[in-house]
């Protein structure tokens, strides 16, 4: 499991993948789901950093169904997941901490949660030998559904794996920020973006800058090492990456006029760039008399060159 105990504990480094993961969950699931973070199961020690998400009766999100797909087609009404970041790995004793922290919270539910109600999610890099060999000991059984997506199949509950670092890439955007690609090679990860997955970016390191600001506690070293780019940077390989028309069908005219002043929006744009398309007439309207007659000078002055 994520590391999360206090700085001082042995052994143990406080990070923010697992905060920051709860908060893209939050983010991209919006109003169709509850994400509630350290799942109590029994008294301390047992508060595990387990997360639940627990559907309501409203529609999934377009954009969650789209950068989220991996976990968005496997929730259940209730969904346990078991989170490993980057700086973390499968080991032996997972899975059997995974299933009892399950059967406890079904235990202590007081509206009462039927099995098949319930689906446990494991987040990992990867699967690993230690933790296959808890599950052959345990006679359960592991077969993979797509690349990187596995079904476990055991007697209680639906459990899935999703290898963060095998499916990583434009297909699962939101898990990518979680794999070793991301933390590796970020800026080669957002130029490879596309528009309609800039805003889940700058979601994304505006929550690492607030970690940073607001939770010195948090070990941030590890993941921002290696990016190399400013935000700017970052910001501007998404949109340098993206042809203008785009941009312009996808940002309505009247949305760019209500953020941005006039002033603003022209600028860095020639003289010649404003008015080219404009007609002469067009030129003219609204100049003033005086405006006028500097014109005719200027027109009519033999005197004047170019």
């Amino acid at each position: 499991m994520e590391s999360s105990a206090v700085p001082n504990s042995p052994g143990k480094l406080r990070t923010w993948w697992h905060p920051l993961l709860v908060r893209m969950l939050e983010w991209l699931l919006r109003d169709s789901c509850e994400v509630q973070d350290e799942v109590m199961v029994g008294r301390m020690p047992l508060r595990l950093d387990i997360l639940l998400i627990r559907r309501l009766d409203i529609r999934l999100p377009e954009a969650a169904l789209r950068d989220l797909s991996a976990i968005c087609r496997r929730l259940n009404n209730y969904t346990l997941i078991e989170f490993k970041s980057p700086t973390d790995s499968l080991e032996r004793g997972d899975w059997n901490k995974l299933l009892g922290c399950a059967h406890l919270f079904v235990a202590q539910s007081e509206s009462g949660i039927r099995s098949a109600d319930m689906t446990l999610m494991i987040l990992a890099p990867r699967l690993t030998q230690g933790f296959l060999e808890e599950l052959r000991q345990c006679n359960a059984r592991i077969v993979e559904e797509e690349t990187g997506i596995h079904r476990i199949e055991e007697s209680s509950f639906l459990v899935f794996l999703v290898e963060t670092d095998r499916v990583a890439g434009t297909g699962e955007p939101a898990l990518t920020v979680f794999s070793h690609e991301f933390v590796d090679h970020p800026g080669h990860f957002v130029e490879s973006l596309k528009l309609e997955h800039a805003e889940m970016l700058y979601y994304v390191m505006q929550q690492i800058e607030q970690f940073r600001k607001q939770m010195p506690e948090f070990e941030v070293q590890h993941m921002t090492e290696n990016m190399n780019q400013t935000f700017e940077e970052l910001e501007a390989s998404v949109l340098n990456a993206i042809p203008v028309d785009k941009v312009l069908k996808r940002i309505p005219s009247e949305e760019v006029m209500k953020r941005y002043s006039a002033e603003e929006r022209l600028r860095g744009v020639s003289p010649e760039e404003r008015l080219r398309g404009v007609s002469p007439e067009e030129r003219l309207r609204g100049l003033g008399e005086e405006e006028l007659n500097r014109m005719r000078k200027l027109l009519f002055d033999p005197t004047r060159t170019g």
